[in-house]
């Protein structure tokens, strides 16, 4: 009776299985991992309606349930879709909730957003604030069967603030501005527009003195509202950010805008704003003409508060005569310090990603980007600011990526009996060491050459002291 049993359970899962694959309610959603990378899914069976979108999003099509959960600062959310033939539209629709019967709870009515050829960036709204580490639902509806990619992470647009305006140049900058949140730098009617919603600012700096122009090309656009309310409003300024000046404002949309700011002298700079219609989610490439060639093209550049350190990471297009960066650090926003040089890789039209990570650590710092080409000829970028107010006058510094030592400086601690174990992603104890440390800067070593490849945590712990950090062993 054994088998028959077996083959009954068997016949079971698999009818289970058949009638509710995953995707097709919020209680088998598809993960979405924050990563960044784009993952192909079937269009689940489950039929229903648009919840949001109107015209030509008719019809009982199909409902694909997908589910993320936000980091520990409950950054906003970017999310790539594209629908594969037959699929011509979509719509992504937030929800907070799961009801106990699978049905998606909380329809966060101004996160939901209409693509109209089926493909485009979602963020949620700007009058909406992720929490932290909590799970929300995209529902996405089609009118049909077929193929989906969906890829999402968690993005801070670097340049949402006109101080962290991205710089461009007659080589195009890819962007958009769904992250963003309406600027109170400019006013609606500086940007052509009745009201601002994600606002995205980049600048440039006139080569020779006459009309300057930009361009946007390959423009996507979509939002809440379909079609009829999908495009952008672009502002021309000058002066100083917070103090800035309108030089002119359009409007825009379709594939292809060019705008430009009348007669200006060379070596003026100008900040340009653009603003999605009604909340619009854009994407496009970005290129200003009479414009001075940057040796680079700065895409992004930010931070990230890790345990250890102060991660940096930027990423670069164009990198044409360029020669090396110098990392600057500052502790008031004005007066800065070389603390890194990196030198670029050369990589012409392709992106080059870069990290650093600084792990001289103070409560409160500010870094900036100063980038030089082969003639010596330099610019800096955005300046960014790390509030950490977890930061302690001790200071631990090592490697986070170990090979056979791991090398651990340690500065200011007081005298102590310090306890250093190390431990596993099972939480198993691989390493134990005491030692007794002197006030003052101590230097221990670790052989870790025996433990095998991975994620690993340092534990750290001494009288009135205790740390975690993390490190990755190759």
């Amino acid at each position: 009776m054994k088998p028959v049993r077996f083959a009954i359970l068997v016949t079971l899962c698999l009818i289970s299985a058949y009638a509710f694959p995953q995707g097709a309610s919020c209680s088998n959603p598809h993960v979405l991992p924050l990563d960044g990378v784009s993952r192909t899914f079937s269009v689940s069976p489950t039929p229903g309606n648009a919840a949001e979108c109107s015209s030509g999003f008719n019809g009982n099509g199909k409902i694909t349930v997908f589910s993320f959960t936000t980091n520990a600062t409950g950054s906003c959310v970017l999310a790539h879709i594209a629908t594969l033939a037959p699929v011509q539209v979509a719509e992504v629709a937030l929800y907070t909730g799961c009801s106990g019967t699978g049905t998606c709870q909380g329809l966060q009515t101004g996160s939901s957003v209409c693509f109209v050829d089926g493909t485009g960036y979602w963020a949620p709204s700007e009058t909406l604030t992720l929490l932290p580490n909590t799970t929300y639902y995209l529902r996405v509806w089609t009118p049909g069967s077929g193929m989906l990619t969906m890829s999402a992470t968690n993005y801070s647009p670097p340049n949402n603030l006109c101080s962290g305006a991205t710089w461009i140049s007659p080589s195009p900058t890819n962007d958009n501005n769904a992250c963003a949140r309406p600027s109170t730098e400019v006013q609606p009617i500086q940007l052509c527009a009745a009201t601002i919603e994600n606002t995205a600012f980049y600048t440039y700096i006139v080569e020779t003195s006459g009309v300057s122009s930009i361009q946007l090309n390959n423009i996507s656009c979509d939002n809440l509202n379909s079609a009829a309310e999908t495009g952008f409003q672009i502002g021309f300024f000058v002066g100083s950010c917070g103090a800035l000046s309108k030089i002119d404002c359009q409007t825009g949309a379709g594939g292809s805008v060019t705008a430009t700011t009348g007669w200006l002298a060379a070596g003026t700079q100008v900040v340009v704003g653009i603003d999605g219609t009604s909340g619009s989610n854009c994407s496009y490439t970005i290129t200003a003409f009479n414009a001075i060639v940057l040796p680079i093209t700065l895409k992004y550049f930010t931070a990230w508060r890790r345990p250890d350190a102060n991660r940096l990471t930027w990423m670069t297009t164009n990198e044409k005569n360029f020669s090396h960066f110098e990392i600057e650090k500052s502790i008031d926003g004005a007066n800065f310090i070389r603390i890194a040089t990196i030198y670029g890789r050369g990589s012409n039209d392709l992106e080059a990603s870069y990290s650093y990570d600084d792990n001289e650590m103070k409560s409160l710092q500010f870094y900036r980007l100063k980038y030089i080409d082969i003639a010596g000829q330099y610019t800096y970028s955005n300046v960014i600011r790390v509030n950490r107010n977890d930061a302690r006058d001790t200071k631990v510094v090592f490697s986070n990526q170990v090979t056979s030592m791991l090398a651990l400086r340690i500065i200011d601690l007081p005298a102590n009996d310090l306890s250093i174990k190390i431990i596993d992603n099972s939480g198993r104890e691989v390493r134990s060491h005491h030692v007794k440390i002197n006030a003052g800067e101590n230097s221990i070593n670790l052989n870790t050459g025996s433990i095998p490849s991975g994620v690993y945590y340092l534990m750290l712990s001494a009288d009135n002291y205790k740390r975690t950090f993390s490190f990755v062993k190759f």
